[in-house]
């Protein structure tokens, strides 16, 4: 799952600005960058007492100094193409931390495999 992930956001970019995506940890020191990670896994559908396919959730953290809402858009777009489910009730609002500066926010999405 991570090389898919990975493929989708290469050379991601948002009004012409080179976004980093980075799995659970972004040691660069431009903005804005996306961390992502998976939250956890979930029983999808079970048949004759197997596992027919299951979910897995993953977080994507946006981070930036200014107005991110183009990102989140893109973000969201990017990965409905490519069979992701944006989990509304898993997600996060707005954020802000003092110490840093950055505004954030996290979208979670759901991506259903199936054995």
């Amino acid at each position: 799952m991570n090389e898919l992930i990975t493929s989708i956001f290469i050379n991601f970019a948002v009004d012409g600005v080179t976004i980093p995506v980075k799995f659970l940890h972004y040691e660069g020191h431009g903005e804005p960058y996306i961390v992502w990670m998976k939250e956890s896994m979930d029983t999808g559908f079970t048949a004759d007492d197997e596992l027919v396919n299951h979910v897995d959730y993953y977080d994507f953290t946006i981070y930036s100094k200014g107005n991110y809402l183009n990102i989140v858009e893109a973000v969201k777009s990017l990965l409905k193409q490519n069979k992701f489910l944006w989990e509304v009730s898993r997600s996060s609002g707005d954020l802000y931390d003092p110490d840093t500066g950055y505004y954030y926010t996290t979208l979670n999405f759901s991506y259903i495999k199936g054995d």
